[in-house]
Order: C-alpha cells, then sequence, then structure tokens
C-alpha cells in the first residue's frame, strides 16, 4: 500500500493595503471644514481604520501533489482575496507552488476521515519527509500541524472549473479588522448626507485678508472678491432661509468656508455645490478627489462623487433639507440651528460648533465673516420696490453709462447700466424666459416675455442662471453682470420691446417703464 501523503497549508495572513491615493487636488473640493454625506464616517465618532488590516487564515487543508500541481492553490487564494473589500494580495505559498512535477497520487486524496491519524506531521521536530528525494518541496516546519478533519475547504478547490463563485464570501467571516468597519459602516444612514466633520485648509486660505492674532483671534477684512461672491449667492440664501426657518447670514458664512468663496471647482458650474454634499441630486453627480479622516486626525485622499446641482438655489435648498430633516433616525439633528430655536445667529453658529464642524474655533470665524460683511441683512425679508408701470429696476448699484436712442452714428437699443462684475441682475418684470443664449454682440443674454405680451432683455452678462422655458417671479436673479459679446466694459444692456419681436420699430425707451 502507497505511502499516505498529507500537505497541509501554511499559516499565511493576507494583508490589506490602502489604495494608493492619487495626491490631494486643491482646486477640487476646496471645502474647509465638513464633507458631506460620507457613507465611512459615523456620526458617534467611532473612526473607520484605513491602515493595513489583516485577515488570519488558518486552515488545515489535505492537498495531493497532483491538485497542487494543477494550480488549485492559487485558485483558493483567488477566491480568499475576493471576499476582502480591499483585499490586493494574490500570493501563493512558495513551498506549494514549487511541485509541478510531483507524480506521486495518494490512494485517498479526498476522503476526510482518514486523515485523522497523522502520527508523524505532530511532532513538528521531527519531519521524515525529506528522506524522500521526489518530494524536496515538502515543508519542513509544520508550525501547528492541524488536524485536517474540515472536509468542506478540499472540496472547494477540487472544483477549478468553478472559480467564480461569488457566494463563498458569506463563509470567511474571520477578518478582524474589515469586519469591524463593516460592521460600523452599515449603522451610518447611506439614505442620508452625512457630515464627516473634517478640517483641511487653514482659514486664511479660504478667505482673502484673514489674518490670525497670536492669541488665536481671527479678523477679517472686506475683500472684493468675497464680495461679489455673497451678491451671487445672497438671495438665494434669504429665499431659503425665510421658507425654510433657517439664518441666510449663517447659510451665507458656511458657503464662504466650505466653497472657499465660490473659487472651489465643486461650487462652480456646473455643479453649483456649495455645501459638499456627497451623493446625487435628480441623477447628478461629479467625482473629484477628497480627504477624510480616518480616525485621530489621520487623513487618506480618496474619490467620492458629490451632487451636481442647476444653480445655487438648488444647492441651498437641498442644504436646508438636511438641516431640517436631519439624518434617518434622528430628524431634529440640526435643530439647534433653526431660527425657531435660537434667539439670533450666534446662538445658530455656536449649535454647529461641534456638531456639524469639529472646528472648536468654528463659530467665531463665522460670526467674523457675518459681522464683516454685514450678512444680517440678508436675514430680513427683502421688499421688491415695483413701480407704477409695474417694472423693478434690473440692477441696484448701478449708474447710467448710456441712454436709449441714437448715439453717434449708430442707433443705441437699450439702456446700459454700469456696475461691477458679477452684480446680480433680477427679472423686471414675471414671465417665461423666451431665450438663455451667447450672442456675438450681445454676449450672454436673456429675452423674458410677460403675460402682457411685452419683451425684456438683458444683454453682456458674465452668467445666466437660468434657461429657455424657465417661469421667473418680478426679482428673481436671472444672472449676473459681465462684459461678454461687444461691450467695454461691466454693465448691462436693458431693452423693452412692445411684442416678442425685439424689431427696433417695437422697441421703447426703458427708463418710460423703470423711472
Amino acid at each position: 500500500m502507497g505511502k499516505r501523503k498529507y500537505y497541509q497549508k501554511t499559516l499565511r495572513t493576507i494583508y490589506r493595503s490602502k489604495h494608493t491615493q492619487p495626491v490631494f487636488v486643491r482646486n477640487g473640493v476646496k471645502g474647509a471644514t465638513t464633507l458631506i454625506g460620507s457613507a465611512s464616517i459615523l456620526l458617534s465618532g467611532a473612526p473607520l481604520s484605513f491602515a493595513a488590516e489583516e485577515a488570519t487564515v488558518n486552515e488545515a487543508i489535505e492537498l495531493t501533489a497532483e491538485e497542487t500541481s494543477s494550480g488549485v492553490m492559487k485558485e483558493t487564494d483567488k477566491e480568499q482575496s475576493e471576499t476582502g473589500d480591499a483585499a490586493t494580495s494574490t500570493e501563493t505559498d512558495s513551498e506549494e507552488t514549487e511541485k509541478p512535477n510531483e507524480p506521486e497520487k495518494p490512494t485517498n486524496p479526498v476522503n476526510p476521515e482518514k486523515p485523522t491519524e497523522p502520527e508523524k506531521p505532530v511532532d513538528p521536530n521531527k519531519p521524515e519527509k525529506p528522506t524522500d528525494p521526489e518530494k524536496p518541496t515538502e515543508p519542513t516546519e509544520p508550525e501547528k500541524p492541524v488536524k485536517p478533519t474540515d472536509p468542506v475547504t478540499p472540496e472547494q478547490p477540487a472544483k477549478p472549473t468553478q472559480p467564480s463563485k461569488p457566494t463563498q464570501p458569506s463563509q470567511p467571516v474571520t477578518p478582524t479588522a474589515p469586519e469591524k468597519a463593516a460592521s460600523s459602516a452599515p449603522v451610518v444612514q447611506a439614505a442620508q448626507p452625512i457630515v464627516s466633520q473634517v478640517e483641511t485648509q487653514p482659514v486664511t486660505e479660504l478667505v482673502p485678508e484673514t489674518t490670525v492674532a497670536s492669541d488665536g483671534s481671527i479678523h477679517f477684512e472686506k475683500d472684493e472678491s468675497v464680495e461679489t461672491f455673497i451678491k451671487k449667492i445672497g438671495e438665494p440664501a434669504r429665499k431659503i432661509g425665510q421658507k425654510e426657518d433657517l439664518y441666510a447670514s449663517v447659510m451665507i458664512a458656511q458657503a464662504i468656508l466650505e466653497s472657499a468663496s465660490g473659487t472651489s471647482q465643486l461650487a462652480q458650474a456646473p455643479n453649483y455645490n456649495l455645501f459638499g454634499i456627497k451623493g446625487s441630486y435628480k441623477g447628478k453627480s461629479a467625482t473629484f478627489n477628497t480627504q477624510e479622516d480616518t480616525g485621530g486626525g489621520n487623513m487618506t485622499t480618496i474619490q467620492a462623487s458629490f451632487r451636481a446641482y442647476e444653480n445655487y438655489e438648488e444647492s441651498f435648498d437641498d442644504y436646508a433639507k438636511l438641516m431640517k430633516e436631519g439624518l434617518t433616525g434622528n430628524t431634529t439633528f440640526y435643530s439647534g440651528a433653526w431660527k425657531s430655536n435660537t434667539e439670533n445667529y450666534e446662538d445658530a453658529t455656536r449649535f454647529l460648533t461641534g456638531k456639524y464642524a469639529t472646528d472648536t474655533t468654528y463659530n467665531q470665524k463665522l460670526n467674523g465673516l457675518i459681522e464683516t460683511y454685514d450678512l444680517t441683512e440678508y436675514d430680513k425679508e427683502r421688499t421688491v420696490e415695483v413701480n407704477k408701470q409695474g417694472f423693478v429696476v434690473p440692477v441696484r448699484d448701478y449708474m447710467i453709462s448710456s441712454p436709449f436712442g441714437i448715439r453717434g452714428a449708430e442707433f443705441h437699443r437699450g439702456l446700459d447700466m454700469a456696475a461691477v462684475q458679477g452684480e446680480p441682475i433680477y427679472a423686471s418684470k414675471a414671465g417665461t424666459v423666451n431665450i438663455a443664449e451667447y450672442h456675438y454682440s450681445w454676449g450672454n443674454y436673456v429675452v423674458i416675455e410677460h403675460e402682457d405680451g411685452m419683451a425684456t432683455l438683458y444683454a453682456h452678462q458674465s452668467q445666466y442662471v437660468v434657461k429657455a422655458g424657465d417661469q421667473v417671479e418680478q426679482g428673481q436673479i436671472i444672472g449676473y453682470v459681465g462684459s461678454t459679446g461687444n461691450s467695454t466694459g461691466s454693465h448691462l444692456h436693458f431693452e423693452v420691446c412692445l411684442d416678442g419681436s425685439l424689431s427696433q420699430a417695437q422697441l421703447i425707451d426703458p427708463t418710460t417703464v423703470l423711472f
């Protein structure tokens, strides 16, 4: 009777290493304080470790020399590596892979009852196998020779024709660190965005003209770029704040910090995401590199999907929904920031410190921005001054730079209203957007047709935020002052036509309906 040969799979450790992460893209997600919607960060503060995590597999496997030479061990390793979500190890034991020419076939390769009496492997100090010259690859240090009493494992590698068994991930329940992380991750409410409370950049890099004193106090000087950004988002914030019982001043200050005053790529067109909320919005998302806190202040760079919006108003609307509806299982999570639960905006910023951001000076930064830029004005309800003709002036701070009518050798079709680049442009009257596009002379322009059949045109915009077919309210922001097209300076070219033809014969002097 031939000698029975036992092969034992040695104790192996599979390291689940961190993915090599790309360098953090500063002009991608440039948010200062928080990244929202991470399914890997817990509200309880329990850190999620991305460090090298090991899963030790200690299984006694009876394998024949023929099975080893046919690459069965590689299939086993492949299946084990597939069970881990971050496993990248595909190595096999060198002792086992060096037996390609083993001719011997044990008499009973798949009988799990016979190997219950392995007298020789019991003594790890007396390996008698090297006496056989044909088997030089036998492990010489069979540390921990365990009885091959598990018949399930030999049956799996015996079917190399079915390597794609995805049902096995439920079997290896021994991974320690990954299983710990997985046990935490499902607790995260995937259906709701979650604040990961990550600080990524100092405030001096996010807000121009910011100084931090030696005692830690923060001082802001007014900056034109920040003021321009506030003009863009102020009215949407005012509208959402009035509607949702929130402080528009606090939302604007947060947007300044989270989006670096709108300069981050995530906050710009076509994404308009001011608060770094992750996931998708109406099926739209954008992928950027960002940083996550793995616990204890240790940062790792990952790729994540962030919600993309049509305009800033949608971004504020979605953010307000988070603040009002809270998290799954805790709808009042942010209730301490509501107007109805506070006396002033300082109560709201104090509540958000530690709750929304880990930064202990978060409220000081928000309060400083609110005071420097007089953001409390946006907490008040704005009244639209409609004249007796039913129109409102489309810009606020302006001066007339060119009147309607004959100008030199040409006819000037409208009224030029010089204003600062980025100044909001308001719909002079409610109506339907007929045109929102670029013209070689008018630049970015919008045409609105009103219920009475009249039409108004707004030209040279730096950017319009409406599209053809939109219904707009009187006083609604439709774009921002610029100098696109045939223009020599930042201004709004405003036309009023008695019908939708825009023909010169039907144009009237805008001053007759504005003043």
